[in-house]
C-alpha cells in the first residue's frame, strides 16, 4: 500500500516537471517586427539638418540569427540611407561626412532593425583678415 502511494505521489510531482522542461526544450515561437525602414530628414536651418534612419538588416544574418551580425548590418544600412540623402540635399559641399554627428542609436526586434538619428551642419565660413 505504501508503495502505491508514493509512487502515486511521484507521478503527479514527475508530471509537470517533465512537461516544464519539454516546454524549455521546443523551440519558443517569436513573432516578427516589421518596421518601414527609410529615412526623414528635418531642416533646422540652412546647412543644417537632422536625419531620422531604420535600417534593416542582411538576410543572411537574420536567417541565421546572428545578433551581433544583425545589429552591425541594420546600422551600416542606416547610415547608407543617410548618406545617400546628405549627398542629395548637399551635392555641392565636399567633405560632407565629416560634419554629420551621431545622436542617437536604438535596435528593434533583436537587432533586425537600427534607427540612427544624424545631426548634419555646415560650420560658418570663416572670415578672412584684410590685408594691407
Amino acid at each position: 500500500m505504501k508503495r502505491s502511494v508514493s509512487f502515486k505521489i511521484l507521478q503527479v510531482a514527475l508530471i509537470p516537471a517533465f512537461v516544464f522542461l519539454l516546454s524549455n526544450c521546443l523551440d519558443s515561437h517569436r513573432e516578427r517586427v516589421h518596421m518601414d525602414t527609410g529615412v526623414s530628414v528635418t531642416n533646422l536651418g540652412p546647412h543644417k539638418y537632422q536625419f531620422i534612419a531604420i535600417g534593416k538588416a542582411s538576410v543572411p544574418s537574420v536567417e541565421e540569427q546572428d545578433f551581433f551580425k544583425m545589429k552591425k548590418t541594420s546600422c551600416e544600412a542606416a547610415k547608407l540611407q543617410v548618406t545617400q540623402r546628405l549627398d542629395e540635399l548637399e551635392a555641392d559641399q565636399k567633405h560632407r561626412q565629416f560634419f554629420l554627428e551621431q545622436k542617437a542609436q536604438k535596435y528593434f526586434g533583436d537587432g533586425e532593425y537600427c534607427e540612427l538619428t544624424y545631426i548634419y551642419e555646415l560650420p560658418q565660413a570663416k572670415k578672412q583678415k584684410e590685408q594691407p
